[in-house]
């Protein structure tokens, strides 16, 4: 029997431990060690603009179509991930957003508390009940919260993990839920009349997806920094129902817009620390 023949035959009668020193090779070399990982996240976000429509009208005739615009504000997540090859990672990731309302009006311009295209349409809303005329704009803190909270399944492609300076990209799917907690005032009513935000959500979590891209720093085998660019959206539109909370007008004078809906997006920059068990 040659040597060939006899190694082969060896090979043969042992070949689970063969592929089992060969996976675990393969394994070593393609993971660089701990293939589950947590990390920390933390950084700034800046919400987009909502163009929303109401699904019953203003006095006009016609539902109201007023823009919500949000503070930039700090943001936080945390990840738990599992590094599949050498190049690709899926993970799980939490994000919390904090922010401000900071203006809830139609496009056109304000005057004397209704918009300039649509007189007959209510302007906006106020931080205060107006007076004289005059809306004070929402530049303060609102009275409670608001917030976004947004869970994804990301997957992530390593464009060098062999290198110190890795840059990476990927996309990920999952939940975003918007959360207000707040009371304005419209801009022009009989009364003045208040309209509540809080806990009014009817629709309050959406579908989400994300773009994701960044740049990693290898401290040392087991601790990277990773700086990340997130662009969240909904495909799907969110549904809130502010509630008219005024009392003492008769019935034909209280304003109520309904609900109101529409698409929300939101980015974000942070920078984490990502830890290989």
């Amino acid at each position: 029997m040659t040597r060939a023949l006899e190694k082969a035959l060896i090979c043969a009668l042992t070949a689970g431990f063969c592929l089992g020193g060969a996976t675990a090779a393969v394994a070593s070399d393609d993971l660089d060690g701990a293939r589950w990982y947590g990390a920390l996240d933390f950084g700034l976000h800046w919400p987009g603009t909502i163009d929303s429509t109401s699904t019953q009208n203003a006095p006009d005739g016609r539902p109201y179509d007023w823009r919500w615009g949000f503070k930039r504000d700090w943001a936080i997540g945390a990840r738990l991930g599992y590094r599949v090859s050498r190049h690709f990672r899926v993970e799980g990731e939490f994000r919390f957003e904090p922010t401000d309302i900071t203006f809830a009006h139609a496009p056109a311009a304000d005057v004397g508390g209704f918009s300039a295209a649509r007189p007959g349409e209510p302007w906006g809303l106020c931080q205060s009940p107006p007076a004289g005329g005059a809306c004070a704009p929402l530049t303060g803190p609102n009275k409670y919260f608001t917030a976004d909270y947004i869970g994804m399944a990301n997957l992530i492609y390593d464009l060098a993990p062999q290198r110190r300076f890795d840059p990476f990209v990927g996309f990920g799917a999952g939940v975003a839920h918007l959360q207000m907690h707040t009371t304005y005032w419209f801009s022009s009513s009989p009364g003045p009349q208040s309209l509540e935000l809080a806990g009014t959500l009817t629709q309050p979590s959406e579908i989400a997806l994300q773009g994701l891209g960044g740049l990693s720093y290898r401290v040392s085998s087991r601790v990277h920094l990773d700086l990340t660019y997130h662009y969240a959206f909904t495909p799907g539109q969110f549904m809130w129902n502010p509630l008219n909370t005024t009392v003492g007008l008769p019935a034909a004078e209280i304003l109520r817009p309904g609900n109101f809906y529409g698409r929300f997006t939101d980015q974000s920059a942070t920078l984490g620390v990502r830890y290989a068990f």
